[in-house]
């Protein structure tokens, strides 16, 4: 009499677990087999946001100096009633044997050169002076007025606008400077005398 084959109890759940597991290979495998694969395709991981604007640095705005050209040197300094001895003495002008303070400063070169606008402005004053020969007035913001004087060949007429660096004369000559080509230069704010210096370079929003 033959022996009747028992199947263990765990046997067949773990024959219908294999069996789960080979169709699930089975149909995915399948499903990989029908997607079409592109070779030229290229995939970017990065996120794309639309309607975002790139952040702009504002550009700092930079009192320029009075001139354009080369080998122009300041020969006559501003005249700081609390600076050093030293730094007054290159502050005077002789001027027909009278020693003036000196208001601004003088630029000197042996060429002419240009003469600019140091920031945008309106021209408010166009004259000549017997001594200082012609002068340019321009009326800034932060009520600042620069002035230019011993001008040769100006271009501009009161209430022209003009931008910083904005060509507005040429240096000149006059009585009161040696024979070079000259350019004084003067600062006014609030309609005070101004050191030329704490003004040229300076952001426009510090001053």
């Amino acid at each position: 009499m033959k022996k009747k084959l028992v199947l263990r109890p765990y046997v067949l759940p773990l024959f219908y677990i294999l069996l789960v597991i080979f169709l699930m290979n089975l149909s995915t495998g399948v499903l990989y087999k029908e997607i079409p694969q592109e070779d030229n395709l290229e995939y970017v991981n990065e996120e794309i946001f639309e309607n975002t604007l790139p952040v702009m640095k504002e550009e700092e705005e930079v009192v320029s100096n009075p001139y354009n050209g080369d080998n122009v040197q300041v020969i006559v300094g501003y005249y700081n009633y609390q600076g050093n001895e030293i730094e007054q003495e290159g502050a005077i002008i002789n001027y027909e044997s009278t020693y003036l303070q000196n208001s601004g400063l003088t630029y000197s070169s042996n060429s002419k050169f240009d003469v600019i606008a140091i920031m945008d402005g309106e021209v408010t004053k166009v004259y000549n002076n017997e001594v200082l020969g012609n002068i340019v007035e321009i009326t800034h913001d932060n009520d600042i007025v620069s002035i230019y004087q011993v001008l040769d060949n100006v271009i501009v007429k009161e209430h022209d606008k003009v931008n910083k660096g904005d060509k507005i004369a040429e240096s000149g000559t006059s009585k009161i400077y040696n024979a070079n080509y000259n350019l004084h230069f003067e600062v006014l704010k609030n309609g005070n005398i101004q050191n030329p210096n704490a003004i040229l370079g300076k952001n426009t929003k510090e001053i």
